[in-house]
């Protein structure tokens, strides 16, 4: 991307006036697991799912929101599995109060939970024999496990750093106060990809920021002022399977509050958003917070 035109695969020139740059972030699971942050990866998981007889054990690596979710609504769905979660430090960004609601919420669906960091897998070949799992605490004793699912976030794509815009260390484009790129105001980035102080990988993040731009964009070719981006969160949400859930609230700069939902408020709270993120793609109808003054 560069001086007005995108170089596609092929070597094809693709000119703009305007681009917006939303590659988001890519899944880098460990070799032997099965990514279900991917559609692809999904798909499979599902796949083999629905063949684990019962009694098998299924790892979930990841203790943030993807990794409990995940977890959750395999064990919920399948209490004939041995389900298992592994990660770091679970719901870190909650507060005590609701990481020990979501832990006793795995509990109730028979998680088991081991708080530590994963050294690698060990991949079977999708038979009988089953991948091994490796903790950093005891790599001597690997676990036993028929399917591992890789819920982890992964890293930004380096389109951007490749086409020469300034990046941060985590590879994420610089954008200006209008998500403009710092190199190119031609440029325009929003999601993972874009280096937004204060924001983090969610859609209640990826679509106030789209949104945005589409805003922006639309007033300069009318030959209005643009306005400053301003987004604040409300709070974290979970469903621990089919009829439990957690919703952390939050400061509008995202720091957890001690306050929480949990059980059915939670559930129609975060069902509320799904549906009205639904909505939002179909409409293109956003609303958000302002950000902290």
């Amino acid at each position: 991307i560069g001086d007005g035109s995108v170089v596609l695969d092929t070597g094809e020139l693709a000119a703009f006036d305007h681009l917006v740059l939303a590659v988001g972030s890519t899944v880098s699971p460990l070799p032997g697991t099965v990514p279900v942050g991917t559609w692809e990866g999904a798909q499979r998981a599902r796949a083999r799912l629905s063949d684990l007889p019962a009694g098998s054990t299924v790892t979930v690596i990841g203790t943030g929101p993807t990794g409990i979710e995940t977890a959750s609504e395999v064990a919920d769905a399948r209490p004939d599995l041995q389900v298992r979660l592994v990660g770091s430090r679970l719901a870190a960004s909650f507060s005590e109060g609701a990481r020990r609601r979501v832990r006793a919420g795995l509990e109730r669906l028979e998680v088991s939970i081991l708080e530590d960091t994963v050294a690698d897998v060990l991949p079977g070949d999708e038979a009988p024999g089953g991948d091994q799992v490796r903790l950093r605490s005891d790599p001597d004793r690997p676990l036993h496990s028929d399917l591992t699912l890789w819920a982890v976030l992964g890293t930004i794509p380096d389109l951007a750093q490749r086409s020469g815009l300034d990046v941060d260390d985590r590879g994420r484009a610089l954008v200006d106060g209008y998500l403009r790129s710092v190199s190119d105001p031609r440029v325009f980035v929003v999601g993972d990809c874009a280096a937004v102080p204060g924001s983090r990988p969610a859609c209640q993040t990826a679509g106030p920021q789209g949104a945005h731009a589409a805003d922006t964009l639309a007033r300069l070719i009318r030959g209005r002022e643009p306005r400053p981006y301003s987004m604040g969160y409300f709070g974290t949400g979970l469903t621990l399977g089919r009829h439990d859930g957690v919703i952390q609230l939050s400061r509008r700069d995202d720091s957890a509050r001690r306050q929480y939902l949990a059980g059915r408020p939670a559930i129609v709270l975060k069902e509320a958003a799904t549906l009205g993120a639904k909505y939002g793609s179909r409409t293109a109808t956003i609303t958000w917070l302002s950000g902290a003054k």
